[in-house]
């Protein structure tokens, strides 16, 4: 028979022998195309000249299919190979079951032909590569993130820097002596802003430095470096697309918390730096007024 053109059974096909049947069964069980099951209820093998008869082979023979074509059997839990046909098991006749049990049932499948399995491995291959292709663009994404990441680590560092640096700044003890209250008062204040500041810019740069250190990250680094001939086994790359998502997420927060840390610093900077220079200058102006009349109080006398 022509077992690709068999349409699925809908219903159990009678096998006869004399007129009587001794047999049913059913083609592409469970929706698989290249199998097929027979079913012998206890009673056929009661039968007399029948129960010798009753062996895989003369099965398959009843419904044109010879035994070269059997990839392997089942029955009673127990497996065979089909051995191209070989198999001494195929001629042997079937165990007849408990009598408990209403039926033998045996599970047969079929060696597709190679055009039929080479058009599946192909398209099979063809979504592997596509997907190994996807995989590997979301890496190239990642890393493009990694970028954008290093770039606001070592801007911040060198706003901690600043910060570091306006954290320390003291003033000189002219600025002391002329720098009007309210100046020495508005720079305090913005100095005090850099003790919140400072843990923020610190703690982003360690997180973006650590990073690109975790153990995930250096195994998903490894495997796009070194990618295997073939693409791997469609397990392996959902577990990948799951890393990789899970790493694209990570960066993408705290690349968001590094944009909104360092615009925080910057500003704190910045008004710290803008107090400061305007204490500096009021002062200074004050010291000049003040030397320009002791000058004058000096000329008069």
């Amino acid at each position: 028979m022509n077992f690709p053109e068999q349409p699925s059974s809908k219903q159990w096909a009678a096998l006869t022998f004399g007129g009587e049947k001794i047999a049913e069964v059913w083609f592409k069980t469970e929706g698989e195309p290249w199998a097929l099951r027979f079913r012998i209820p206890q009673n056929s093998f009661q039968i007399p000249g029948v129960g010798q008869r009753l062996t895989t082979e003369n099965l398959l023979k009843a419904v044109a299919i010879a035994p070269e074509e059997v990839e392997s059997w089942r029955h009673g839990g127990v497996s065979h190979s089909g051995l191209n046909g070989s198999n001494p098991q195929l001629r042997i006749p079937l165990p007849q079951p408990p009598p408990d049990v209403l039926h033998l049932d045996i599970d047969v499948h079929l060696k597709p032909p190679p055009q039929a399995v080479a058009p599946r491995e192909s398209r099979e291959l063809e979504m592997a590569l596509a997907r190994w292709q996807d995989l590997e663009a979301r890496w190239k994404g990642i890393l493009g993130l990694e970028a954008t990441l290093d770039t606001l680590r070592i801007s911040m560092e060198g706003v901690r820097a600043e910060l570091e640096a306006a954290l320390k700044r003291v003033l000189t003890p002219e600025e002391k002596l002329h720098a009007l209250a309210a100046d020495v008062s508005q720079w305090t204040k913005a100095k005090s802003r850099l003790h919140h500041a400072l843990p923020k810019a610190r703690e982003f740069i360690h997180r973006a430095t650590w990073a690109k250190g975790t153990p995930e990250r250096k195994r998903l680094d490894e495997l796009f470096k070194n990618p295997m001939g073939a693409p791997m086994p469609v397990p392996q790359m959902d577990q990948v697309l799951e890393e990789l998502e899970v790493l694209r997420k990570d960066q993408q927060l705290l690349s968001a918390q590094g944009v909104t840390v360092s615009q925080e610093c910057k500003a704190i900077s910045a008004d710290v730096q803008g107090a400061l220079r305007r204490l500096q200058s009021n002062a200074a102006a004050r010291a000049s007024k003040k030397r320009g009349a002791t000058g004058a109080k000096g000329k008069s006398i």
